[in-house]
């Protein structure tokens, strides 16, 4: 008897965590809204697709020292009177169980202008959206350390969903600068 009841209640318990754990969706941004405040200021916004090639998966892994996730990335650019105001990038990046979708702006010249959380899917952390922790990433540019517990201090209680923004907005700028900047 006492067997099935240690059973049971740990059987109990165990149902208590997973469903605590569960993950809870917050949609903060869908991707026109996304697009629309990353571009408020520009004219028009152009979708350009870029496939991973064998030489961009090159390229990519010898600065991110790992491969691309994605067979092929769409980035945008606003533009105001043919001038180029800026790309972004919609990604996502696992942070402890699940994908945060984010969007990465990056100026013309390769610095990032803002990171926004789009979808979060975690139960725990979503304080990573607040402007405290993404203006951390605001003129970053693959110059600096771009770090977590270096130039970007984690979100206390959030370090998995901070790094992976980390890793997420560095991304964007090791393609960026594939595809736009000098590689």
């Amino acid at each position: 008897m006492k067997k099935n009841f240690t059973f049971l209640f740990l059987g109990w318990v165990l149902f208590g965590c997973l469903a605590s754990a569960q993950a809870q969706t917050t949609v903060f941004l869908k991707p026109s809204e996304a697009l629309k405040l990353i571009f408020k200021d520009s004219q028009e916004v152009i979708q350009e697709d870029h496939a991973v090639t064998d030489e961009v998966l090159r390229k990519a892994a010898e600065k991110l020292k790992y491969d691309l996730p994605k067979s092929h990335y769409v980035f945008y650019m606003g533009k105001t009177n043919g001038r180029i105001d800026g790309y972004a990038l919609i990604d996502e990046q696992v942070g402890k169980v699940s994908p945060i979708t984010f969007v990465t702006r990056i100026s013309p010249e390769g610095k990032v202008d803002a990171v926004e959380i789009m979808v979060y899917r975690e139960s725990h952390g979503g304080e990573v959206a607040s402007r405290r922790f993404l203006n951390q990433f605001r003129q970053k540019s693959l110059n600096d350390e771009l770090r977590l517990h270096g130039d970007i201090i984690n979100v206390t209680g959030a370090t998995l969903s901070s790094g992976a923004l980390v890793t997420g907005v560095k991304r964007a700028l090791v393609l960026w600068q594939i595809f736009y900047g000098n590689s």
